[in-house]
Parts: C-alpha cells; structure tokens; sequence
C-alpha cells in the first residue's frame, strides 16, 4: 500500500457538451454571414444600406447617414461574433467537471475563466475582422481599411469590458457575502 491520493473523478455534462456544440455552430454560421456580406460587391451592399436608411425613416422618422449605418453594421456584426464566441467557450470549459472547489477557490476559477473567454474571444474577433477586410481587397467595388478593422474589433472590445466589470462586481459581492457569513458564524462560536 503506497500513499496516493485519489483523483477527483470527472464527469461529462451533455448538456453543456450539447450547448458548446450549437454555439461554435453559430459562431461558424455567423463567420459564414460576415464571409457572405462582404462577398456582396459595392453596389448591392450600397443597396442594402439604402434600403435600411428608408426602412428607419419611415419607422421612426428621422434621416441617418449611410456611413454611420455601414459603421453601425461593422460594429453589430462582430459584437454578436464575440458574444457567441465567450459563449461557446463558457459552455465548453463546463463539459468536464468534478473537482468539489471551496466557495472563495470557485470565485478565483471564474475570475480566470472569465480573462480566457474574454481573451479568447477578442482574438476570434479581431482576427476575423482583418480576415474580413483582407477578403473585401478581392471583391468588386470593396476596398479594404484599418479603421474598418478597428472599428469592427471597438464594439467587441467595450462589450468584454462591460462583460468583465460585470463579473469583477459578482465577484467582490460573492467575496463580501462569503466573508460577513465567515465572521458571523465565528462570532455565534465565540459567543457561546
């Protein structure tokens, strides 16, 4: 008989396993969106964006620019690619777990998955968005532009951060809470 230590067994969640698949599906199917508007030439995506503008002046009747649709657009399209891509990556670090991990050790883990997902997610986007630009040099009518890289990376960018203070709060709360439960239990002890 040696001293070993067990291994905490680990468990498969099909659910998340399930979950994880649809979302790097979206997140391929939404690349293949992106892909697939840049793809149009210049004249058919000047088309879509005037059909947009009318669209929002008879809804709400006020006149937009088409530049700052086209800039709205580069933002939306790669904010939702962000989105499903720290949702896939949250659903398939949950596949596998099993490890019994105290509440304040819990809080640490989400802190650094969180910085991954965040990470990960910026990368997946950004570059897409220079994939997305280097593509359109090859498209009729297209051209290709920094600022359109950075524009379409901005949107990402400010919902990570937004996603990340968001978390940060959770945490401090959860950290707080833990804590006051800590010191009273010990002053119930002491008082006894």
């Amino acid at each position: 008989m040696g001293l070993t230590q067990e291994k905490p067994k680990t468990t498969l969640h099909l659910l998340y396993f399930l979950f994880a698949f649809i979302m790097w599906l979206l997140v391929i199917g939404w690349l293949a969106v992106i892909f697939s508007l840049s793809s149009e030439s210049a004249d058919v995506s000047s088309l879509r964006s005037q059909d947009l503008i009318e669209r929002i002046a008879e809804i709400f009747h006020i006149t937009v620019n088409e530049e700052l649709i086209r800039s709205c657009a580069h933002i939306f399209e790669f904010l939702v690619l962000s989105v499903f891509s720290y949702i896939a990556m949250f659903a398939t670090n949950h596949i596998k777990s099993g490890e019994n991990v105290p509440v304040s050790g819990r809080l640490d883990k989400l802190k650094n998955d969180n910085e991954v997902y965040i990470a990960v997610s910026l990368w997946i986007t950004a570059l897409s968005a220079a994939a997305d630009e280097y593509h359109q040099i090859f498209v009729d009518g297209r051209s290709s532009s920094l600022f359109d890289v950075l524009l379409d990376f901005s949107g990402a960018v400010v919902l990570m951060l937004i996603i990340r203070i968001v978390v940060s709060i959770y945490i401090y709360v959860k950290n707080r809470k833990s804590t006051i439960g800590m010191i009273s239990d010990n002053t119930n002890v002491e008082e006894v």
